[in-house]
């Protein structure tokens, strides 16, 4: 639509009181009662969606969406207009109709996207949203004026898909590696494995699926250090040799302390767990000194390898946390599934067991996979692995499983789907996920890399 200017003559009179507002100052006699924007709502938008035709091929459609149901919040104190709930994956916002009520019958001018220069606002201009705007109101007699930054909140990614983004990574270095694993921490992406019996690390930034630097620790890493990597607290943490080991730049490590541990797990909340052969085993003081932690439940059932720890903050009590633990049984003989462990943490409670989460129906145990890879994405888990170990029937990296109920209730999810062209050993591959909610899958043999955004599956729900 046609933009309509201020004249020269009415831009010239209010020349004076558009400078302070420009300034980003107001008048020190500015108050709510005289100038304020009381309701801001958008109209009709054009919305780009992807959908499935009935023989479920991918299909667009171009399409319009009534967005005056999405309700915009107006902070007076620091001066912001926005949407909690986004707008659609696909919806159009730089051409956008809006309505915009001020207290007193006051004006409302707009600051260009480019320039400090103003127009007045008029209901059927289009307005262009896709950055923050400025809007400024003045009160009827024109004395007071409030400033006021519209952010239009739109979805990056469309909820309930996902896909792969980046596929052009490749490390022969990193393919040569067996039983790799990878954390990522401050930033960076980190994979440790074993070459010809000798332990190496990788990093790059996780900005950057190429350009992966070999670092040097200068520390002997046992054969056993790949699979106890995990990231806690700032540093990277191992066990090997019995030692337990961290360093913040995988090159410069330190010896906290000596444990016997079948695998490090994990941290939460300034403590590190481990499972041992007497049951858990945990540490408050960075790995230095260990303690048994109380298990309820047969020890036979604990996991020995592929171990991965998660936690999950309650949404109803503050400060109160599950902490869930599942990896591959000790051995695989008439074995079905991985085993899965958790336990309560709430300060205002006595301490509690780590407690076994057996399950009575097969189909939805946790998959029981050769080099079992688990990430967590929201509330949910996400495993991959190669064929099925002992009576857990599966093909290698047939599917991707998930579990939304914090590691119970576990089923094929074909959300995400592998990677065009993926191929890999099923005895080392390594899948993270890092800061910014990007995928990793890394292949062992080839040295692929892969990585996509799981917002999309986050914002499901």
């Amino acid at each position: 639509m046609k933009t309509k200017l201020l004249s020269f003559t009415a831009l010239f009179s209010a020349l004076l009181a558009f400078t302070s507002c420009l300034k980003g100052n107001d008048d020190e006699g500015t108050t709510y009662d005289d100038s304020a924007i009381t309701a801001f709502s958008l109209g009709t938008l054009k919305y780009t969606k992807h959908a499935k035709t009935k023989a479920g091929a991918d299909t667009i459609i171009h399409t319009t969406l009534n967005a005056s149901s999405y309700k915009f919040y107006i902070d007076q104190m620091n001066r912001e207009i926005y949407n909690v709930d986004s707008l659609p994956y696909g919806v159009d916002v730089r051409k956008a109709l809006c309505t915009i009520a001020a207290k007193n019958g006051g004006s409302v001018v707009l600051k260009s996207m480019t320039s400090d220069s103003l127009k007045f606002y008029v209901t059927t201009d289009s307005l262009d949203f896709s950055k923050p705007r400025t809007l400024i109101v003045y009160s009827q007699s024109g004395k007071y004026n409030r400033s006021y930054t519209v952010k239009v909140n739109v979805h990056k990614t469309q909820v309930g898909r996902f896909v792969w983004q980046s596929t052009t990574g490749q490390d022969s270095r990193l393919g040569a590696l067996s039983a790799m694993k990878a954390v990522a921490m401050n930033g960076k992406v980190y994979v440790m494995g074993t070459e010809n019996g000798t332990t190496k690390l990788y990093a790059t930034s996780s900005n950057q699926i190429q350009n992966w630097q070999q670092l040097s620790p200068d520390k002997t890493l046992d054969a056993q250090a790949s699979s106890n990597l995990i990231a806690f607290d700032g540093f990277l943490y191992t066990c090997s040799g019995g030692q337990i080991l961290r360093s913040q730049d995988g090159q410069s490590w330190e010896t906290r302390g000596s444990v016997a541990l079948r695998q490090l797990v994990g941290g939460v909340n300034g403590v590190l767990y481990g499972v041992g052969n007497s049951g858990m085993m945990k540490s408050e003081d960075g790995g230095t000194s260990w303690s048994i932690d109380t298990t309820n439940g047969d020890l036979s059932e604990l996991p020995s390898q592929n171990i991965h720890l998660f936690s999950f903050a309650s949404k109803v009590n503050a400060g109160v946390y599950n902490l869930v633990m599942v990896g591959n049984a000790p051995t695989t003989n008439d074995v079905l599934g991985a085993k899965v462990w958790g336990k309560q943490i709430d300060p205002n409670q006595p301490a509690q067991p780590w407690r076994f989460y057996g399950l009575d129906e097969p189909a939805y145990v946790a998959p029981g996979l050769t080099h079992l890879q688990i990430v967590s994405v929201g509330d949910d888990l996400i495993a991959l692995g190669g064929k099925g170990l002992g009576n857990y029937q599966a093909k290698a990296f047939e599917s991707f499983f998930v579990s939304e109920g914090q590691g119970l209730g576990w089923k094929k999810d074909d959300r995400i789907t592998l990677p065009e062209g993926f191929e890999s050993s099923e005895t080392s591959f390594a899948m993270v996920v890092d800061e910014h909610q990007d995928l990793w899958l890394i292949a062992g043999g080839s040295g692929k890399i892969w990585k996509g955004n799981l917002a999309g599956l986050i914002l499901k729900k």
